[in-house]
């Protein structure tokens, strides 16, 4: 599932007058024998599981019958599971939800036995029979009907696109069960057979080709070929008008194809020519052939939650990420092949081999984020989207610099738990953990281990010793020690290491856990096993050489004769931990070892420097006298980083002086102002404000990064002139650069506002509507941004769209207009947001109130999050991390506030010189590898 970056049926609608033909079962399949999970005992008595099901019934195939008509708000259903029943018991557990069921009988050797069905709280059916069934195989066939969502994309759920309605399903992680009685759980991987009967003139996909259609009381239905085993979340279906769009076949001979609305095929012509020579470069890459019989790739107008969703055979995805224009951006163009490559290589990670519980399911998230910059790296070597991986080790780091940080592996003890493990730690954690044993072992011999993985485990589950193993037996050594200290534990390393020079030159490693000012005491950790990369200066040349730190401290001989004048402890970027520098070292790196430093280095130093001075004193290591680097030190990198042609820089570069953007005094912001104009002003006239035909993909980032944030942020009178007569007409502008010159040009002016809130009101096409909405979201004038909220109120506009301009307020202005706006609607804006996905849409509603950064209102703020969210499913860890960042940050202000005034006060500002626009995107071409 991407997070970036989710059916069905009908009631209402009588059955047939004669009974409906019962689904004959699959044939049979050759199944790898599942990693053995312990059996859970039945539950004594009355009591209800509380979790997992008791495994007393085990289901060995599926075949469905679901009657779905988008115009109607529910389905029916038959289904009917073979299994095998392991002891005597007059009790069988399955999950559903909101599932009325009608009929149920259990056939076995004998004749169909009556089994009575009660809902056990929001996810269980209890089925009973009189007398208790005998140890065997049985079929439990059931007639029930469900619920069709028209808000929360989870389930089956119906959406609308130029009037016309389509049901989608979304079953990740736990919602198969509001579809189908079913055991839904990962490691219960069976094949399953779907049937969709529609209306006419309606079409249907699921995860297989259609093997039969037929015409039945004035519906068409769509039997489906049975599915390899799967477990229920990667089932899936569409219904409705679809346009169908041939996206060719892979080498090996798959058919691929984009499945849209009606009406929008034209709009798929990327996708469509572009994901299967994304398939053909992961069956390269793992040397396994894709698994399944066909692709197809169906786009949803709106999602909450995810962005695509990695079924089998049907990948889902959100129509921003596959629908776009005739000439699309480099960006959209990368965007939707990062977004294919995860999915994609999902079908392998995940849907092949699937985690046997989700306390694992970083083997399925974490591999494909792993994936996705290797894959979009080789479809076009020119983006150099390789440099993605650092942005993703920090973006994990960010995350896991908490205290209430959970760890990879983190037990699941209640469902909400197996929501909130969808988050950065999974994904960008797991992520950075595979690129640094990588790199320690050698690629090419991890690679072998993970083939090997997914050979030994096809069709099967898996865990994350299974993983280890491989990669242990490929590489010849024990790995599980070391990935232990990074899956089974929270936190992240933090190193320093010191130079010491005699007569034999060495590094003294210390190691301790990061933990930023403003939070709690850390629990203990255990000393991470870490391989660390140092590369240092011999005789002006580089050197590397590398240790396995296993201890709190330790010792790295260097092979050099002389001192080194500079280290730097992370080569490549690639380990996970931060480095604690000292302002000397700090300095040398950035005067003496820059030009002998990769782009991913220099980013990783600065990111590095940026994190130490950005934040409030910590102790030190060698005593608790509490120490920082300085902020001037780190604004010093700028220029540097602005020099060395690195586009993927440009956001980090931009995002430190953003960092304190609101502790700016009103009367120092005007010298705030002019310090962005000298800064990034040569690079922003440069570029200019309209992408050129000429442009490459670094270029259109570069003006993409510095633009959205520095141009915005310094009001350049030139630029915003520039923009207000773009503005005109800024549907005409290239897709990469419309919602930036109208975040230019209007804000601050009323009538500009008002003009396009009235065009959000009235614009047809969803595109647009994001461009405007993001816009207004963005508006740093009190009065404008307040006039802005109100569209959110606005019943003919989705609000799962506009709450964007409610949850990313750009200012502490506005966000205190934000705060007052929603305690004041709560009500009315809450009946219309999704609530099934707490760590989704309404994370950003919970920053709203956390972001206020006021130690005045600190404990009420914690206080009514926590009232407000914190007993939804899931709501305890994202309000407990949410109050946490507020603590950090109260602290960081407390900090910085005197240390940005006296850097604004010291700063000299000189006119700078006018640039040459025209060679800029040359000397992007030639800025080399990362």
């Amino acid at each position: 599932m991407w997070r970036l970056l989710a059916l069905a049926a009908l009631v209402g609608c009588p059955a047939p007058q004669a009974p409906a033909k019962p689904i004959p079962p699959p044939p049979p399949l050759m199944v790898v024998v599942p990693t053995p999970v312990a059996p859970i005992p039945p539950a004594p008595g009355d009591v209800a599981p509380k979790l997992r099901l008791p495994r007393l019934f085990v289901p060995a195939s599926y075949a469905a019958r679901l009657a779905i008509d988008p115009d109607k708000p529910t389905f029916a259903g038959h289904i009917e599971i073979t299994g095998e029943l392991s002891t005597t018991s007059s009790v069988i557990w399955l999950h559903g939800r909101h599932l009325a069921v009608k009929h149920a009988t259990a056939v076995g050797s004998a004749l169909p036995i009556e089994l009575h069905v009660t809902p056990r709280g929001d996810d269980l059916l209890e089925l009973t029979s009189e007398a208790a069934l005998p140890p065997g195989s049985y079929k439990l066939a059931l007639d029930y009907t469900g619920e069709i969502d028209n808000l929360n994309t989870t389930g089956a759920f119906v959406e609308s696109m130029d009037k016309l309605k389509y049901v989608f399903s979304q079953f990740e992680a736990i919602y198969a069960r509001r579809v189908f009685p079913c055991l839904d759980e990962p490691d219960s991987k069976v094949p399953w057979q779907l049937t969709l009967d529609v209306p006419k003139g309606q079409l249907a996909v699921s995860n297989t080709a259609v093997a039969h259609e037929s015409e039945a009381g004035g519906h068409h239905v769509f039997e489906f070929e049975t599915t390899k085993p799967l477990p229920a979340y990667l089932v899936a279906f569409g219904v409705g008008p679809f346009e169908f769009v041939p996206g060719g076949s892979t080498k090996s001979g798959v058919p691929v194809r984009i499945v849209t609305f009606k009406g929008h095929g034209g709009e798929a012509a990327y996708a469509a020519k572009t994901t299967a020579h994304v398939l053909d470069l992961l069956e390269a890459k793992f040397q396994i052939p894709y698994p399944y019989p066909k692709l197809d790739i169906l786009t949803i107008p709106l999602t909450a939650g995810f962005g695509a969703m990695e079924n089998a055979g049907l990948v889902t995805a959100a129509a921003r990420y596959v629908l776009m224009e005739a000439k699309p951006s480099w960006e959209r163009r990368a965007t939707w092949i990062a977004g294919a490559a995860h999915e994609l290589a999902h079908q392998w990670f995940g849907d092949l081999v699937t985690t046997a519980w989700w306390d694992d399911i970083w083997l399925n998230e974490g591999f494909a984020n792993w994936m996705e910059h290797k894959i979009t790296a080789e479809f076009d070597p020119a983006w150099h989207y390789e440099a993605a991986e650092l942005a993703t080790r920090d973006v994990a780091l960010r995350a896991d610099s908490l205290t209430h940080a959970r760890r990879i592996r983190q037990p699941i003890a209640e469902a909400g738990d197996i929501l909130n493990v969808f988050d950065r730690i999974t994904y960008d954690k797991g992520a950075s953990i595979l690129n640094m044993f990588e790199t320690y072992v050698g690629s090419d011999v991890f690679q072998r281990g993970v083939t090997q993985y997914l050979k030994d485990r096809s069709y099967g589950n898996a865990t994350s010793s299974d993983f280890i193993a491989a990669i242990s037996k490929a590489s010849g050594r024990d790995l599980a020690p070391a990935f232990a200290t990074f899956l089974d534990q929270p936190g992240e390393p933090e190193i320093a290491a010191t130079l010491v020079c005699g007569t034999s030159p060495r590094v003294e490693l210390v190691q301790r856990r990061y933990v930023p000012a403003g939070s709690a005491t850390a629990d203990a950790t255990k000393p991470w096993i870490i391989p660390v990369c140092i590369a240092f200066e011999q005789d002006g040349k580089r050197v590397e050489t590398c240790t396995m730190l296993d201890a709190p401290t330790g010792t790295l001989a260097l092979t050099a004769k002389s001192c080194p004048r500079w280290i730097m402890p992370n080569v490549n970027g690639r380990g996970y931990y931060r480095v604690h520098y000292t302002t000397k070292q700090a300095t040398s790196l950035r005067d003496e070892a820059w030009p002998l430093l990769s782009n991913t280095e220099r980013r990783a130093v600065f990111g590095d420097v940026s994190a130490s001075a950005a934040t409030a004193p910590r102790p030190g290591f060698l005593d608790a006298k509490p120490e920082k680097l300085p902020l001037v030190l780190a604004l010093s990198f700028v220029p540097k980083m602005l020099q060395g042609g690195d586009a993927f820089a440009l956001e980090a570069v931009t995002g430190l002086p953003g960092r304190f953007d609101n502790l700016v005094a009103d009367d120092q912001r005007a010298k705030q102002q002019a310090w962005y104009r000298v800064t990034f002003g040569p690079a922003v006239v440069k570029l200019g404000l309209v992408p050129k035909d000429s442009d490459d993909f670094e270029a259109e980032k570069a003006r993409s990064e510095l633009m959205g944030t520095a141009a915005v942020i310094a009001r350049d009178p030139e630029l915003v002139k520039q923009a207000q007569v773009l503005a005109e007409h800024w549907r005409d502008l290239p897709d990469a650069s419309r919602t930036t010159v109208l975040r230019i040009a209007i804000d601050g002016d009323p009538e500009r506002v008002g003009h396009a809130i009235a065009e959000l009101r009235a614009v047809p096409k969803r595109e647009d509507r994001t461009v405007l909405i993001n816009t207004l979201a963005a508006l740093r004038d009190p009065k404008s941004f307040a006039a802005a909220l109100e569209v959110t109120l606005d019943p003919a506009l989705d609000l799962r769209e506009t709450e964007r301009i409610l949850s990313r307020s750009s200012t502490e202005a506005t966000r205190a207009i934000a705060e007052a706006f929603f305690r004041a609607h709560a009500e009315a804006l809450e009946k219309r947001l999704p609530k099934d996905e707490v760590a989704g849409t309404l994370y950003g509603i919970i920053h709203v109130f956390t972001n206020a950064c006021d130690p005045k209102r600190r404990d009420e703020l914690a206080g009514e999050v926590t009232k407000r969210f914190g007993s939804r499913p899931g709501g305890a860890q994202v309000v407990a991390e949410a109050i946490e960042q507020m603590d950090q940050c109260i602290a960081t202000r407390a900090a910085l506030e005197p240390e940005v005034r006296g850097w604004l006060g010291g700063v000299k500002i000189q006119k700078p010189t006018p640039p040459k626009a025209e060679k800029h995107v040359e000397k992007n071409k030639k800025a080399g590898g990362r």
